[in-house]
């Protein structure tokens, strides 16, 4: 592409640039290396203006052609957009975007790295994928030049993606890209003239926006569960985290104010009291949000993307535990336990009415509940009483249910998560401290292995950055957490992560970062990362908000 990224690629070895964790369409090889002499900047695309090249022919992104859904949240997101491409989104381009941000997610990387993406072909081609050359050998989305592959490759999005990322992650080793300004991880990929270096940070607030709303309203592919229990936390579709916590006197909401920025007070929103809680994504973005009590199921949603919340509306009747995940299609399929057993209620639609509960054919009684997503998209659900713990599982995608399966032996709590190669992994505690399961392959499971950890605890978990489990553990006299010491790899002993409290909840900030919320008698506390690996002191959540028995 230019002289210092040839260098770049000289130093550290061409043929290692194309190797990455997903494997593109075929073997990449590198082209002829361009003339060191060659003045040729790119001068010209970089300035075209939002609405590209006319003249040069355009290859489709997705094989399919641009959906109906790309054409509606082009409409949504341009009002929205403020730097080149604002008014200037269409289904094509959308569908664009969509793949290299679907090509992320399949990568197990994270929404802050598909903004890098998208800021990047926001620049280098007005989200084109121009099919013949722009400047020099220069085509596709990225603009990638001959020896980043094959013609066909460089027009695959799937591939070019990838291709672009191997170069980020080799540049930015051990997730660091994280730690860096958006536009910045661009440029340095990219490495066009000195002078063009600012462009991909003018770009970084629109990317993050358009990623952000394709990540958690639109893409498909696995969708992974929240975390449930009496503190959650949801994602908007523009980026922002929600907050919502169980009290005595019924549900209380926070939201930040800004994308990774500070929050909203604690404000009642009414509600069960001393609820269960669990909040899916709608297929359109819509978070919506369930709670239950001993006597009451009630539910409410965003009335639009980002937008305010409904009033609450019956969901059901009373019960022990609940939780919430989503179908491949898009589908929110609710479960929830009381002293019959399990049952469940999913959505005949995607955004759409609702079945009428239905049993599971028994499971644990009163049992606590954590769902998780399978690599090619089926629901799983544990389900974890005093005595038993059962595990269910779609029979295929979108599918039907399976009969319980023995899982193990009764506990306190439970949390499921997700490896980056997509193996669940599985964490119970119990009287004895915390044990832990884990795929073997998509279809079988390792033996029940001790890890230590603190008697009793409240469990959840959550992704680092780099995809990475991270496990956090509460209990009435202190707070630790453990993580994995690479991805798919074995976890780090225990360490104190605070004081004791009555739950545990995480959520991911848009830019990648996990953030922690801790309750109590008091009222509810955070803590979140500061960078890759290094955290925050515990802090009020702005107020003290509800306490939570």
């Amino acid at each position: 592409m230019y002289r210092v990224f040839l260098r770049l690629v000289l130093a550290a070895g061409l043929g290692a640039l194309f190797i990455g964790l997903t494997a593109p369409t075929g073997a990449a090889r590198p082209g002829p290396a361009p003339d060191p002499d060659d003045d040729r900047s790119g001068v010209s695309r970089y300035f075209t203006g939002p609405e590209g090249f006319a003249a040069i022919p355009t290859a489709p992104c997705d094989p399919a052609g641009p959906s109906a859904a790309d054409a509606t949240l082009a409409d949504q997101l341009n009002p929205q957009l403020g730097a080149k491409m604002a008014g200037h989104l269409d289904a094509y381009r959308m569908s664009c975007a969509r793949m290299v941000t679907q090509a992320v997610k399949d990568r197990g990387l994270t929404p802050r790295a598909a903004a890098i993406a998208v800021a990047t072909i926001i620049v280098e081609s007005s989200m084109n994928n121009y099919a013949q050359a722009v400047d020099h050998t220069s085509i596709g989305l990225f603009q990638q030049q001959d020896w980043w592959g094959s013609r066909e490759q460089r027009l695959d999005p799937v591939y070019a993606t990838n291709a672009f990322l191997d170069a980020m992650e080799r540049l930015y080793p051990g997730g660091s890209w994280n730690d860096v300004p958006i536009g910045e991880v661009c440029w340095r990929v990219q490495q066009p003239r000195e002078d063009l270096r600012h462009l991909y940070g003018v770009e970084a607030g629109d990317a993050t926006l358009i990623a952000n709303a394709l990540w958690s309203g639109t893409s498909a592919g696995p969708t992974h569960p929240y975390h449930s229990g009496r503190v959650v936390s949801g994602r908007s579709a523009d980026g922002r985290l929600e907050a919502f916590a169980a009290g005595a006197d019924g549900v209380y909401h926070a939201w930040q104010t800004a994308v990774n920025g500070a929050w909203s007070p604690w404000r009642s929103v009414g509600g069960p009291r001393d609820a269960q809680l669990a909040v899916a994504s709608n297929a359109d973005g819509r978070l919506e949000l369930f709670a239950l009590s001993d006597t009451t199921f009630d539910h409410m949603w965003q009335t639009g993307p980002s937008a305010g919340w409904s009033a609450w509306e019956d969901f059901g009747t009373g019960g022990s535990r609940v939780a919430a995940g989503n179908n491949a299609d898009g589908r929110i399929e609710v479960f929830a336990s009381n002293a019959d057993g399990v049952f469940h209620r999913w959505q005949t639609a995607p955004s759409g009415g609702w079945s009428a509960w239905e049993g599971t054919h028994g499971g644990p009684a009163d049992a606590r509940l954590a769902m998780e997503t399978a690599p090619d998209g089926r629901l799983e659900v544990f389900a974890l009483s005093d005595a038993t713990f059962g595990h269910l599982y779609q029979t295929g995608v979108n599918g039907g249910w399976s009969a319980w399966e023995d899982f193990g032996t009764g506990g306190h709590a439970v949390t499921a998560g997700h490896n980056q190669d997509g193996r669940l992994e599985v964490f119970a505690s119990n009287a004895d401290g915390i044990f832990h399961r884990w795929q073997t392959s998509p279809t079988t499971w390792s033996a029940w292995t001790g890890t230590g950890g603190l008697p009793d605890a409240e469990l959840a978990s959550s992704r680092t950055a780099d995809g990475r489990v991270e496990v956090f553990a509460i209990n009435s006299t202190a707070a630790s957490h453990s993580w994995q010491t690479g991805p798919n790899a074995a976890f780090s002993p225990w360490q104190t992560f605070g004081g004791g409290g009555t739950a545990i909840g995480t959520g991911t900030n848009a830019d990648g970062r996990i953030e922690v919320f801790g309750t109590s008698h008091a009222g509810v506390h955070h803590r979140w990362q500061t960078g890759f690996a290094t955290w925050s002191e515990w802090a009020w959540l702005n107020d003290s908000g509800p306490a939570v028995p």
